[in-house]
């Protein structure tokens, strides 16, 4: 059989395929992928880390089928529900569903999902706000601005993004939230495409972000309009760290106007799994992955910076390991 399986949907839904292929040896494994649609980041990511798995050499005969939909609030939940045995996820939204906090995750917590490696990207929490508006106001803090008596006008992407849950997030963290401060007109909730232009026409003051590093609207926005980085306190940092978005560093010079390191809740992309993964499965993909770290680096700059090392530590792999990556990184010396 192919070594790695073709994407398959039937009628609109992803065919659910057995953990093991009964048919063929006991040491066949069939494992579903789930990353994005065709076009997106992940998808192009799970095409490769498919690849590998599948060429990797140990125990088991491993086929790796990519489900070419999902997304960071989707995958969680597939992969607990056994959609899929291993899925892509940010690290917030997999705290979330683990948690079942958030509306997307109430009432459904994921308790059967594990993280295989982390930190393999890094999306960054930025608080840009005009230039001017800081100046004019003297608002030089994310504090001073959500309890400005006059509050600034907040833009950001709309629902279905991470970006307005992760910034009422911030916001209950300064004991407010993102419905109160809409009641109060101050956000608005707009495409990418129309985002930069408001900015540009004075229309928004300040806008959040959550985003790898050279994000296309941020770029813009910095590059067309004098921005200012807004520090972010640390109450906030602590309170995002518990929800799965440590606190990280944007380098200085990331963006025209970031001129220091700039201090912020992260998102690290995670390789997960359901927990009934065997472990000798895990241990074989968890493998295959690091030892071909420097193959994953060239063929996506947005993931050269991927140290599997520190990837594995608490900080950016965020959910317990399956137990299969654990006793690789054991034996690499890299945990206890």
């Amino acid at each position: 059989m192919n070594r790695l399986l073709k994407c398959v949907a039937l009628g609109g839904t992803i065919a659910v395929l057995p953990l093991l292929n009964h048919s063929a040896s006991a040491q066949d494994v069939q494992l579903k992928l789930i990353s994005q649609a065709p076009g997106a980041s992940w998808y192009s990511y799970g095409s490769t880390f498919g690849e590998i798995i599948s060429a990797s050499s140990g125990q088991h005969k491993i086929a790796v089928e990519v489900l070419p939909r999902g997304g960071g609030m989707a995958n969680p939940l597939a992969v607990h529900t056994k959609a899929a045995e291993l899925g892509f996820a940010t690290a917030n939204a997999a705290v979330w569903a683990r948690d079942g906090i958030g509306k997307e995750f109430e009432g459904r917590p994921s308790k059967d999902i594990r993280t295989v490696v982390g930190g393999l990207q890094i999306a960054h929490t930025t608080v840009a706000a005009r230039k001017d508006y800081v100046q004019r106001t003297g608002n030089d803090t994310f504090e001073k601005l959500v309890s400005a008596t006059s509050l600034p006008r907040f833009v950001m992407k709309p629902t279905g993004s991470q970006v307005p849950i992760v910034a009422d997030y911030m916001f209950q963290a300064l004991g407010t939230g993102l419905e109160q401060l809409r009641a109060k007109n101050a956000i608005t909730q707009i495409s990418t495409a129309q985002i930069a232009q408001m900015i540009r026409d004075g229309t928004a003051d300040v806008y959040i972000e959550n985003a790898p590093v050279g994000q296309a609207t941020m770029a813009e926005v910095t590059l067309t309009t004098e921005m200012v980085f807004v520090p972010i306190p640390q109450k906030v940092l602590d309170f995002m760290t518990k929800l799965g978005a440590p606190a990280g560093v944007m380098p200085a010079g990331s963006y025209r106007g970031a001129t220091a390191d700039y201090i912020n809740p992260t998102s690290p992309t995670i390789l997960i799994a359901h927990k009934d993964v065997p472990d000798a499965v895990i241990y074989q993909a968890t493998k295959a992955l690091v030892e071909n770290a420097g193959k994953i680096g060239s063929t996506y700059p947005a993931l050269s910076d991927w140290d599997p090392k520190a990837a594995a530590q608490p900080d950016q792999v965020v959910l317990d390991l399956h137990p299969g990556a654990a006793r690789y990184y054991r034996e690499q010396g890299w945990i206890k």
